[in-house]
């Protein structure tokens, strides 16, 4: 962690000054990093509450990735997505929907909610990993 030192109220106004206007480079930088960790947390539990379709050679835990960012007046954000589509017989399905219908579940079967669960159990440490990467281009502004 950097030392933060000033002699007086202006050299602190002209640092905080700096913080206040995040770069987009430096908000992409913390939403990737929670985007992985949230990305690694929901391919592991999918796997723990059974996901996997044993059958298929392709799987949705295996498309995960992520959006690019999107940048909005509070910051922006990035979305974690299932590319592809798996044919079965003549029907095509989209990744996307068989993950809605794994975490919400359908008429016959029951929903798996590996990505809430993901997500609630994995909050902080996703947290923590945008908080790294903020925190680093923090101390490099008050190393000026």
């Amino acid at each position: 962690m950097a030392r933060f030192s000033c002699s007086g109220f202006d050299e602190l106004n002209a640092a905080y000054a700096e913080l206040k206007d995040i770069p987009h480079s430096v908000t992409q930088d913390v939403l990737e990093a929670m985007g992985a960790v949230a990305m690694e947390r929901i391919r592991e539990t999918g796997e723990t509450m059974g996901v996997r379709d044993p059958e298929s050679s392709e799987h949705i835990l295996d498309k995960l990735k992520l959006s690019k960012v999107t940048y909005t007046k509070d910051g922006g954000y990035l979305k974690v997505t299932y590319s592809g589509k798996r044919l079965r017989g003549k029907t095509t399905t989209q990744n996307s929907e068989i993950a809605f219908i794994n975490e919400f579940g359908k008429r016959g079967q029951p929903a798996r909610p590996f990505m809430k669960t993901a997500l609630d159990k994995s909050a902080d440490e996703i947290s923590q990993a945008g908080a790294d990467k903020l925190s680093a281009w923090q101390d490099k502004i008050f190393e000026k």
